[in-house]
């Protein structure tokens, strides 16, 4: 009678239009009896759960039934787990969603559901409010706030973001120059990096030309410092809320590289892809770790979970992952409060210790191409430049959410 989808099939997927409680025909009206959220006083980081019941004055099968939700901004943020082809009869129906987990902050939610390719969204609307755990310290918050045109460190007192030179000896396998240029606020609490296309470039990334110009952010000093970090952490919650352009070519990521990268060589020092975006695609991510005592005995937990929602990468997405950095923890990654891959420390076995109990520190880039052409293929006549990674926001917490 149900069927469990990954989440809430958007309306403009489908084609749909949207209208505020009207019955779905002029037989049938649709009545919530109850709604409530799973938590009274839900944590930023905790998951939740939203349960409705539900019925109809006459019998009626819609497309769809849902919780959806909306922040303070009015953007999309709707509970996973919408039940289709479900049945509505006089009798009400009891449903809940799956979990995921909020930030901070104040939410609307309410039933809506799709019937003859057009939502409806019902009363009540309600609201629940979720408060910072008072357990987990926030330790990292970059909210870009600052004038369009400056650059990442606006506004910090002690500079986070530097420049990664690397590419100069090609050890990104991409064809892209980075340059500090490229990363740019734009004024309205945004960090926004570009990749532009620069065919007459006299930049050499390697052995190969490097036909476009873009940014890679690390907390790594490389330029002035020999790779000292500005900002580690060993465990806790990372996450950033980021949107991408689409293109084949296009490969943005949040992801970290162990703080002693300078004396302990990649992979041993570790890296945990908090997520990587490949153009190519758009309704997917990659997540994994990297690890291993040397480059040729480098071990991966890769997963490519769909984005909730029946979401794509030029939306808005809080892309994070839980570590616990314990000799029995774990990695949990998460899109939109929705787990989606976990690996452990029993499953990385001696290269936990050696990668990922010790402090790592964050980066973020908008690479394009790579020398893995089955990975990221070269832009083709479909892409276009310029390209953006849109980043929100940056934050960790002390402890892991999850």
């Amino acid at each position: 009678m149900r069927r469990f989808v990954r989440g809430l099939i958007a309306a403009a997927v489908l084609g749909a239009a949207t209208v505020n409680a009207a019955p779905a025909s002029a037989a049938s009206t649709v009545t919530v009896d109850s709604l409530a959220v799973s938590v009274t006083a839900p944590v930023a980081g905790r998951q939740l759960t939203a349960t409705a019941a539900v019925r109809a004055s006459q019998a009626l099968t819609v497309q769809a039934l849902t919780i959806a939700v909306r922040d303070s901004a009015g953007e999309n943020v709707d509970f996973p787990g919408a039940v289709e082809d479900f049945r509505l009869t006089t009798t009400a129906s009891t449903f809940t969603t799956a979990s995921r987990s909020f930030p901070v902050g104040t939410y609307t939610y309410f039933v809506a559901y799709l019937h003859n390719d057009v939502w409806t969204e019902l009363t009540p609307r309600r609201t629940f409010t979720v408060t910072a755990d008072p357990n987990n310290p926030v330790t990292l918050n970059h909210e870009f706030t600052g004038a369009a045109g400056k650059g990442p460190n606006e506004g910090l007192s002690t500079p986070l973001w530097f420049n990664d030179p690397c590419w100069q000896q090609g050890c990104t396998g991409t064809l892209a120059e980075y340059s500090m240029d490229n990363a740019k606020l734009d004024g309205n609490g945004h960090l926004v990096l570009t990749a532009q296309y620069t065919p007459n470039s006299t930049a050499r990334c390697g052995a190969t030309s490097c036909a476009y110009k873009s940014a890679r952010l690390t907390m790594l000093d490389w330029e002035n410092n020999d790779g000292a970090p500005h900002w580690s952490q060993r465990g806790g919650h990372l996450e950033a809320r980021m949107r991408s352009s689409v293109g084949a070519g296009l490969w943005p990521a949040f992801w970290t590289v162990g703080a002693n990268n300078a004396t302990v060589p990649w992979p041993a020092s570790g890296e945990i892809d908090i997520v990587e975006i490949l153009g190519q695609h758009p309704t997917s991510v990659m997540q994994n770790i990297h690890t291993g005592p040397d480059e040729d005995s480098r071990v991966q937990f890769p997963a490519q979970p769909a984005l909730p929602g029946a979401g794509t990468i030029d939306g808005w997405h809080t892309y994070a992952v839980d570590w616990d950095a314990s000799a029995t923890g774990y990695l949990k990654w998460s899109i939109d409060g929705v787990v989606t891959h976990t690996v452990t420390a029993a499953e990385a076995g001696a290269n936990w210790a050696r990668s990922f109990q010790h402090p790592h520190a964050l980066i973020l880039n908008l690479a394009v191409g790579s020398d893995d052409a089955e990975w990221v293929p070269r832009p083709d006549d479909n892409s276009i430049f310029p390209a953006t990674l849109e980043v929100d926001w940056v934050r960790a917490h002390a402890k892991p959410q999850a």
